[in-house]
């Protein structure tokens, strides 16, 4: 079919029609792309979400943990104070308290990891300490008993991710539930 419009029709049309509806095409479909759109991301943000009130709640409380005051100790009893000669009290000696904890004495009260603690490398899951936990969530299903023992003894003795701790729960309960 040959076009048997005017050149000035013609320009008419790209110039002025087309962008016309052009403009009520997407005013038509637009909140129909919005729902498509949605519908595809409503999922993963919530997850996201998820794990970014997770990791704040952590955060805050290791930060609360760092900052929080060792619980004191109860004041020795005084003790009478000594008499001199003249009858007048003496002071007793002025005693030396550290304030830097030695090196050694560091370590010693450091937690010793456990002996079972699986190394990395063989994990079940390959990059496992460069994943989210969201990454290694979604891994988890498809894993043995053995091996999902393994990483969470691995997440217990390192990062403690409660959101992959939850998981292997629900995954290792014989029902499918979360154990108590």
């Amino acid at each position: 079919m040959v076009d048997e419009r005017t050149l000035p029709e013609r320009l008419l049309d790209l110039a002025f029609y087309v962008p016309v509806g052009l403009a009520v095409s997407v005013a038509e479909e637009l909140p129909l792309l919005a729902e498509k759109g949605r519908a595809r991301l409503e999922g993963q943000f919530n997850l996201a979400k998820m794990i970014g009130k997770l990791a704040v709640g952590e955060a805050q409380r290791r930060v609360g943990n760092l900052t929080a005051e060792p619980p004191s100790r109860p004041s020795p009893a005084p003790a009478r104070p000594a008499t001199g000669a003249a009858g007048r009290a003496e002071q007793p000696p002025a005693t030396e308290v550290p304030i830097a904890v030695s090196e050694a004495a560091k370590e010693a009260a450091a937690p010793e990891p456990q002996a079972s603690t699986p190394d990395v490398t063989t994990l079940a899951i390959p990059g496992y300490d460069t994943l989210a936990a969201s990454q290694v969530v979604q891994r988890l299903r498809s894993l043995r008993p053995d091996e999902l023992d393994a990483v969470r003894r691995y997440e217990v003795a390192t990062r403690g991710r409660r959101t992959i701790l939850h998981r292997i729960g629900q995954l290792s309960a014989p029902d499918g539930r979360a154990s108590a």
